[in-house]
């Protein structure tokens, strides 16, 4: 196998510096070499030491870029059992799920994520009352381990396909409602209809709610309305939402109630505190997502305020008039990496040209 270091000078100087270091502790930071792979993943190169403190050993050396100039160099192999219990904790955010996911006991589980933090000298979870969550490490090697696999399911995807150019793997993309249907939906159509082994699962939730999806793994991609300030996530602003007030075309409804997802959906406060005339009194109702808020405008439960590209798609309701529109931004959001799959390139450059097209 060829050396996956630029040049020999390099590759020495990593070998002498694991082997005067691999009696203190099997995990190695080179905070000085930098080194640039034009594939991430998994590469194994097997080194032949002579160093007078390790003797003539084989060893196995797993380089893994953890999107920093450093790289970590372990001397030995990391466990795929292991791996596999650590992003399902990760992803359940919890034991008790992990091990429900994995079909195996608790104490089992933990077992093999005990085995792994110390072949690694390093925690990955910070366990607190309330639950867990992942440590820098822990969400560094979360991205590896995702990556991973995306390079694996794009792999055996490509093998299968008869289209040796088709795209295969899965995606996994969340946003709120108000963008899910109406725009994320659009935006992938050509890409699913012109790739048959693509699989892409769109996930809904409320605005606080989508972060969490992106730093536990559960979705690729994001769409937020606000950046989402972590470490190594890529924030591009794809466009915004302008909201304004409906009401049902016949004009019969509810005076002064307005519908929202949840007591904690702030949209129609939000909206009422950026108008010239101040609202005197309103009440509120709960439908909690956006097309069962619209059905209840339609119904006469009361006004509500929507994103304009919204009401344009749907009849039985009309913009109220003399409300000024509210803008909120649309942040398309990803963790950076090293290496993407084509699968990858493709969604993002679809987003990219795209959403921006149907939010106008």
């Amino acid at each position: 196998m060829a050396s996956i270091f630029p040049e020999p000078s390099l590759q020495a100087k990593a070998v002498e510096y694991l082997s005067a270091r691999t009696t203190e502790s099997a995990k190695v930071r080179l905070e000085n070499l930098k080194i640039s792979f034009r594939f991430i993943g998994c590469f194994s190169y097997f080194y032949q030491s002579t160093a007078q403190n390790i003797g003539r050993y084989l060893f196995k050396v797993k380089l893994i870029d953890l999107i920093q100039p450093s790289i970590y160099l372990i001397a030995m192999s990391l466990s795929s059992i292991q791996l596999d219990a650590f992003v399902a904790v990760a992803k359940a955010q919890s034991f008790s799920g992990g091990a429900k996911a994995l079909h195996i006991t608790q104490s089992a589980l933990s077992q093999r994520i005990q085995n792994l933090e110390s072949d690694l000298g390093s925690t990955l979870f910070i366990r607190e009352s309330k639950g867990i969550r992942l440590t820098p490490l822990g969400e560094q090697m979360l991205r590896y381990c995702l990556m991973k696999d995306s390079l694996e399911n794009e792999f055996l995807g490509q093998i299968q396909s008869q289209q040796s150019r088709s795209l295969a793997g899965l995606i996994k993309f969340g946003g709120f409602s108000t963008v899910v249907r109406s725009v994320l939906v659009p935006s992938m159509a050509a890409l699913l209809s012109e790739h048959s082994d693509v699989q892409i699962e769109l996930i809904t939730r409320e605005m606080r709610q989508l972060p969490t999806l992106l730093e536990t793994g559960q979705a690729d991609f994001i769409l937020l309305n606000k950046p989402l300030n972590r470490h190594g996530v890529e924030n591009i602003e794809v466009g915004f939402e302008e909201y304004v007030m409906v009401e049902p075309k016949n004009g019969i409804f509810r005076e002064n109630v307005f519908l929202d997802h949840d007591s904690d959906d702030s949209t129609t406060a939000d909206f009422f505190n950026i108008q010239d005339r101040p609202v005197k009194s309103w009440r509120r109702s709960y439908f909690d997502e956006i097309y069962a808020i619209i059905d209840g405008v339609i119904h006469g439960a009361g006004r509500a305020i929507i994103p304009l590209h919204l009401s344009k798609q749907i009849d039985g309701i009309k913009i109220t008039k003399g409300y000024r529109a509210m803008k909120s931004p649309v942040f398309f959001c990803y963790y950076q990496q090293a290496y993407y799959t084509s699968l990858h390139k493709k969604v993002i450059q679809e987003v990219k040209s795209k959403v921006p097209k149907i939010l106008r």
